[in-house]
């Protein structure tokens, strides 16, 4: 989409008062300053927000220590403003987060890009995966089957490398605009191939 629009803005001719204006650095510092402690955000739902009771549901929620602004800076879309790194960094870190049971997806402020150009789709998880063996509660285990599901961020397994929990959990950074997988079959060590299932938290 960009790359069209880029092809239809070469073939554009401009007026003399239409030319590019030439903008320095120091015009876009306090922006980009404030921006260190913005997220951007968007609620998966086809129905529309309302930005003051998001703002009320979301400050409920997420319980900042210091004040938050919330902007629609696109239709749907939202730039939420925190007073300091420590509550953004706590929002992004418990990700993710819903709004009337409807998934919020979050991600950190990009300065270079235009609300139009900003994607969101990409939403961390915990994944649970449930009858592997014994033999296979290990982090490489959890490493390799969660690559195969998206990008893996984190995994819940102590300093000896070995869980023997119910099951073993993957922190996933997962593409929101896809089905979410059901489980999927896996082979180790050559073995019998069985069905591991996902629980998404």
């Amino acid at each position: 989409m960009v790359e069209e629009l880029e092809e239809l803005w070469k073939k554009l001719s401009f007026t003399e008062e239409e030319v590019n204006v030439e903008l320095g650095s120091r015009s876009t510092t306090t922006a980009i300053e404030r921006g260190k402690y913005c997220v951007v955000l968007k609620v998966l739902t086809n129905r529309s927000i309302s930005l003051d009771a998001l703002r009320k549901n979301l400050r409920m929620m997420w319980k900042p220590k210091k004040e938050m602004q919330l902007s629609e800076i696109e239709e749907d879309l939202f730039l939420a403003e925190f007073g300091d790194e420590k509550d953004k960094r706590k929002v992004l870190d418990m990700s993710p987060w819903s709004y009337e049971k409807q998934l919020v997806i979050i991600q950190e402020f990009e300065a270079e890009l235009t609300p139009k150009e900003i994607e969101l789709k990409w939403v961390p998880f915990w994944v649970q995966m449930f009858n592997l063996p014994l033999k296979s509660r290990t982090r490489e285990i959890e490493i390799a089957i969660g690559s195969k599901i998206g990008e893996v961020l984190d995994v819940d397994v102590p300093e000896s490398g070995v869980h023997w929990g119910k099951c073993l959990r993957v922190r996933i950074r997962i593409d929101a605009t896809k089905r979410l997988m059901r489980g999927k079959r896996v082979s180790i060590e050559g073995g019998e191939s069985r069905w591991v299932n996902f629980k998404y938290k």
